[in-house]
């Protein structure tokens, strides 16, 4: 499970967050939702169209915080890969230069299953970690192991846009436009 003083340097590391909440989905329409061969798992069905991996990255020359503390260099990026048997992978990779203090890395892996229902994919993760590099507090650096309270099923709604894959998360996490990797 994830401290209280971890859980501050994962916050602290929102810059993708709000990366992706700039490439925040308009509204969807049915269009490319659930289309396309399924391939049958005990998991469910995963659209075959889904399969393999998705990812996407964002960097910013100067990231400010909500405080308006700005820093040049700052970005992240975000996979998914799903398989077509509903085994899942989740990572998420966040870095800020943070003047006067150094560099602020944190990686963020979960693995689990996925199915899909229409235009809803259930990521259920099982295990993961967090891992941080925190140039700013030393005492932040390490690698944690996520608790049971930290792995809840997350539903996003998704959409195939011609190659792109669009997933809207209602935590804005996992937000954004995916190309196949």
């Amino acid at each position: 499970m994830l401290t209280g003083s971890s859980r501050a340097g994962r916050t602290a590391l929102g810059c993708l967050a709000i990366l992706a909440g700039w490439m925040a989905l308009g509204p969807a329409d049915s269009a490319g939702q659930g289309n396309g061969p399924t391939t049958r798992s005990r998991h469910g069905a995963m659209p075959a169209v889904l399969v393999g991996r998705w990812g996407f990255a964002a960097a910013s020359g100067n990231y400010c915080d909500p405080l308006g503390n700005c820093a040049p260099g700052s970005g992240g990026s975000i996979s998914f890969t799903f398989g077509a048997n509903g085994r899942a992978e989740y990572s998420l990779f966040q870095s800020s230069l943070v003047d006067g203090c150094g560099q602020i890395q944190s990686l963020t892996h979960k693995t689990g299953t996925a199915r899909v229902n229409g235009s809803t994919l259930v990521f259920t993760p099982r295990k993961g970690s967090y891992k941080s590099v925190n140039g700013c507090r030393p005492d932040l650096t390490g690698t944690w192991k996520f608790g049971a309270g930290d792995l809840k099923p997350v539903a996003l709604q998704w959409q195939l846009d011609g190659r792109q894959l669009r997933l809207a998360d209602p935590g804005g996490e996992a937000s954004g436009v995916y190309s196949r990797r």
